[in-house]
């Protein structure tokens, strides 16, 4: 440990030397005393905000119960697994249908046509939707619903979405009851970290949708270029729609006081499939964090593979060691993660950081390279599969409002394997090797980036 504080501390001062040398060629007339100092002082001020960021955190975290254990081992194939999924506030309900839907130009086109088709209500809940070529055509198929008597509901995270004047305007006037998820105010301060991540659409209270689609224009197009993201969301029909309505309700009656029932949000719901499949949901004010829950137990219940895709992959230590402990029985522990082309550097140098830790047990880390992957996909022994909103992070995990749908099938869960053994063609691997030879400079931003961990 010693020798690795004295290579940090000699990086550092490398790269001060640098910066204070830069500073005196590009600004004629600056004393060398204070060339010196100014690196010096940048940097114990970007770690005074770190230390800060995570006093924050924790202070305005939420007061849950994070370490989970549990004495009865069991593996996914006995049937006491799949009736214990109902500890994360759904059970699994059979009769229903999914279509997975890959990248924007399937995902954007589906959704538009099912609004169009709407007869009795449209309930769509999302933390980004914005006044561009990806939100104007569902802001315009929102209001046309809204003009032929649909009820519609739209729920967007006041931080995450950004909505032209005019636009909000052209809502309220055709019909469509528009709210935001927790206004910024100066008072409101503490509850910044309370967002809803959640991505939604109910339709008629027959068809849902969900995955980890933004109404943006990064998210248009087919992954073909570094400006198309790498995006999966999931189409459902059948009783479980029930579940996902039910969560729309639940942010729905926090903000606005409605209590959405009757025929058009929760019709008489016949088998559709053959699929058993169950919502989850997590918020702040649980008392658990359910969708971590989850994944522990998954995680410790592996016995055969443990693939994942995921753009914000920071998870806990506990995390970390189930993965590592699969791996280390003989488990074949694969993650897909972005790689050079991604929209938050600094989650993936705090990523960068605890690879070598997963590496080491035998984990396999791929990184993504066409362009940014932001996918949410998990499947665990080639029997259960999540896809949803949820990041490996401690906002998804513990602050944020989400949501995913658990398939509990052989069938649907070879769909999700095989989508990740496609994306793995598009992908290096990262090495032990690679990990270990990184240089100390990159190894001190991680470090960096590791302080405000728990502030992403």
């Amino acid at each position: 440990m010693v020798p690795l504080l004295r290579r940090i501390f000699h990086a550092i001062q490398h790269f001060s030397q640098r910066l204070s040398k830069g500073l005196v060629k590009r600004i004629p007339g600056i004393p060398g005393v204070l060339a010196q100092w100014i690196p010096v002082l940048l940097l114990l001020f970007l770690i005074g905000l770190g230390v800060l960021g995570w006093i924050a955190q924790h202070v305005l975290r939420a007061d849950k119960q994070e370490h989970y254990h549990y004495k009865t081992l069991i593996s996914l194939q006995d049937p006491s697994f799949k009736t214990s999924t109902i500890i994360v506030g759904f059970p699994l309900v059979h009769g229903n249908q999914a279509t997975i839907l890959n990248n924007g130009d399937a995902i954007f086109s589906a959704m538009l046509r099912d609004i169009a088709r709407a007869q009795k209500s449209v309930n769509l809940e999302t933390f980004i939707i914005r006044s561009d070529k990806a939100g104007k055509p569902i802001i315009e198929a929102l209001i046309a619903a809204a003009r032929r008597g649909v009820q519609v509901q739209l729920l967007y995270d006041a931080v995450g979405s950004k909505l032209k004047k005019e636009d909000k305007k052209a809502l309220k006037e055709a019909g469509v009851h528009l709210r935001q998820f927790r206004p910024l105010a100066t008072f409101r301060v503490h509850k910044l970290s309370k967002r809803t991540h959640r991505k939604l659409l109910v339709v008629d209270g027959r068809i849902g949708y969900t995955g980890g689609i933004g109404l943006a224009e990064e998210w248009m197009g087919d992954a073909r270029t570094k400006d198309e993201w790498r995006e999966t969301q999931v189409r459902v029909q059948g009783p479980v729609v029930a579940q996902m309505q039910t969560i729309f309700a639940e942010n729905w009656i926090y903000c606005t006081g409605e209590v959405l029932i009757g025929d058009a949000y929760y019709p008489e719901l016949k088998p559709a499939g053959s699929l058993d499949i169950h919502a989850m949901r997590t918020a702040h004010g649980d008392a658990s964090a359910f969708s971590k829950m989850l994944y522990y137990v998954l995680f410790q219940s592996s016995h055969k593979r443990i693939y994942i895709t995921n753009p914000y992959f920071i998870p806990d230590a506990q995390i970390r060691e189930a993965l590592a402990g699969a791996a280390e029985r003989g488990v074949d522990v694969q993650l897909l993660l972005p790689g050079k082309i991604n929209d938050a550097k600094l989650i993936r140098a705090a990523s960068w950081f605890h690879y070598g830790g997963l590496l080491k047990a035998g984990v396999r880390i791929f990184e993504y390279q066409p362009t940014m992957v932001h996918a949410k996909n998990v499947v665990v022994d080639g029997l259960y599969s999540t896809i949803g909103s949820i990041n490996f992070d401690l906002r998804s995990m513990e602050l944020n409002s989400e949501n995913s749908l658990g398939f509990y099938d052989q069938g649907f869960a070879s769909q999700v394997e095989a989508m990740f053994h496609e994306d793995k063609k598009r992908c290096r691997e990262v090495t032990l090797k690679e990990w270990k030879d990184r240089s100390y400079f990159r190894r001190l931003i991680e470090l960096g980036a590791r302080i405000w961990e728990p502030y992403y």
